[in-house]
């Protein structure tokens, strides 16, 4: 899908003092155009002196950062919702991010918990357009850990453009569809209060169809579909967790919910999902450290994260009660970036005192 497509949306958009989605749409959709001639000039222009070739890579690297920030942005504008982009669920770009901040970012100074600092120094023995190979080194109680990373440039280009024409298409079909009433909403709601896996499946199916939607998506509704389906078969024996993954399974629903009637520019009910125990405990135990507790939620949820492990043992490391203690080692013990991002995104849902 090209960014012509949607060029008439754009224009077409209403730009006013009083709606700053006219000018929003406009502001993305122009450095989308602009990421795109330096992205062709970067592949085509040949380049072996290292500090030309050093420019090139920090200007591809921030420009694809940019790029990113204005396709949310795009969807916004023309849509009001960022359901179309989830750039996370491309674990090539999601890593992006780190990579930018290693090396254009923070390269020379990042600061961890606890104390702890880091820097990176690329290799610029072997540096070229194609890639580069950089090491992070990171002090954290008397211990030092060097992680090396290798940056593939054509790979990243081609995750980007690829996850770009997913999007544009998106929200082209959504722009291009005309307004109806289903019953997709009503039938989320059926499936908050069963969780039945034949009822999220026609949901999906039903979602799909009335959007313009094919497998490659990453619909923000397909994206909290396939965590549902894993939470609905992830069994659990305690009874204290079993609560914490059905409370977790509504949840996702309750946003299912949110997402259908959005499309459809429709209002619903109110789906409140009681906090199980532990997870109050939790809260409670926050309310009391926040100073020192909520930088560490951040990155809580990111299971890929350089910063997870050491921000969950820097938590645990504050001596939580008992209940909240268990939630955070059912946390700890995860090891799939799945069952991660549900347990860490319902602890970073406490809200801190106003």
């Amino acid at each position: 899908m090209s960014l012509v497509n949607l060029k008439q949306y754009v224009e077409n958009s209403v730009k006013d003092e009083r709606n700053s989605h006219g000018y929003r749409a406009d502001s993305s959709f122009r450095m989308l155009e602009h990421v795109e001639l330096m992205i062709d000039r970067y592949l085509s222009e040949e380049q072996t002196e290292k500090g030309a070739v050093l420019l090139n890579v920090f200007g591809l690297l921030q420009a694809l950062f940019v790029a990113i920030d204005a396709l949310y942005d795009l969807a916004i504008g023309l849509t009001q919702y960022k359901y179309h982009v989830n750039v996370n669920s491309n674990p090539i770009l999601h890593e992006l991010k780190y990579i930018r901040n290693d090396i254009v970012g923070h390269p020379t100074h990042r600061t961890y918990p606890e104390g702890g600092m880091g820097f990176s120094i690329l290799d610029t023995d072997h540096l070229s357009k194609d890639k580069l190979v950089y090491q992070t080194y990171i002090y954290e109680k008397n211990n030092m850990e060097i992680k090396s990373k290798e940056v593939l440039f054509k790979e990243l280009i081609d995750a980007y453009r690829q996850e770009k024409d997913i999007i544009l298409n998106d929200i082209y079909e959504y722009l291009t569809h005309e307004e109806t009433k289903t019953n997709i909403p009503e039938k989320v709601f059926v499936l908050y209060e069963t969780l039945n896996i034949e009822q999220l499946n026609e949901v999906k199916k039903d979602f799909m169809s009335e959007y313009g939607l094919d497998e490659q998506s990453n619909h923000r509704f397909l994206w909290r579909v396939d965590f549902l389906e894993k939470l609905i078969h992830w069994d659990e024996e305690d009874k204290e967790l079993k609560d914490i993954v059905t409370y977790m399974s509504k949840l996702q629903a309750s946003k299912l919910y949110e997402i259908a009637l959005d499309m459809e520019k429709r209002t619903g009910q109110d789906l409140y999902t009681p906090i199980p125990r532990l997870l109050s405990s939790f809260y409670k135990f926050m309310r009391k450290n926040e100073k020192i507790g909520l930088p560490l939620l951040k990155n809580i949820h990111d299971y890929t994260h350089p910063l997870h492990k050491s921000d969950l043992s820097a938590l645990l490391s504050l001596n939580p009660p008992k209940d909240a203690a268990k939630l955070l080692r059912f946390l700890k013990h995860s090891n799939d970036d799945s069952r991660v991002y549900l347990i860490g995104s319902i602890l970073r849902n406490y809200r801190p005192k106003s």
